[in-house]
């Protein structure tokens, strides 16, 4: 677990796990795992149904929870860039009421890394906006771990659109 700014923490799965029961913490779930777990679904007797209001996307006080997973950019077409910036609100909503924020995925390397390297391009303004490639450079001097999948390449091609 890594902070990326004050009370903005990117991690993975056993970060979560070991954050959880922290009053201090919220959480961006940016991982199926987790968010079939919050849900009571499973991939095999309990699969959940498309339909279904919280299929995308739960929120609550303490969590932004997402059925995401790492793979290619036409996969997140389905969230759409106005959920990543419901993210982000999430992100400036919990950390002025003075909570930490744990944003994390399976194994931070991808889809937690990118939400944070969007809050501090567009909200908190540490990281230049000009092109998602510099800001990418400039991240990976904050969060070297980052190692995106195709969540990077769709927010590059929807980049002027977080703006």
């Amino acid at each position: 677990m890594v902070e990326i700014r004050k009370s903005l923490f990117i991690g993975n799965i056993s970060d979560y796990h070991s954050k959880a029961d922290d009053s201090d913490f919220v959480f961006v779930n940016a991982t199926q795992t987790i968010h079939y777990q919050l849900m009571g679904w499973n991939r095999t007797t309990n699969k959940p149904n498309k339909s279904h209001p919280n299929y995308i996307k739960y929120k609550d006080d303490k969590r932004f929870s997402l059925n995401w997973v790492d793979g290619k950019a036409n996969l997140y077409d389905w969230t759409k860039v106005e959920t990543f910036i419901e993210i982000l609100d999430f992100i400036d909503s919990s950390i002025k009421s003075g909570k930490k924020v744990l944003v994390h995925c399976d194994q931070g390397q991808s889809r937690s890394p990118t939400v944070g390297l969007l809050y501090m391009v567009f909200r908190s303004n540490e990281i230049p906006k000009e092109s998602f490639v510099l800001a990418e450079r400039e991240f990976r001097k904050i969060y070297p771990f980052y190692n995106p999948s195709g969540i990077a390449d769709y927010v590059a091609m929807h980049w002027k659109e977080f703006a």
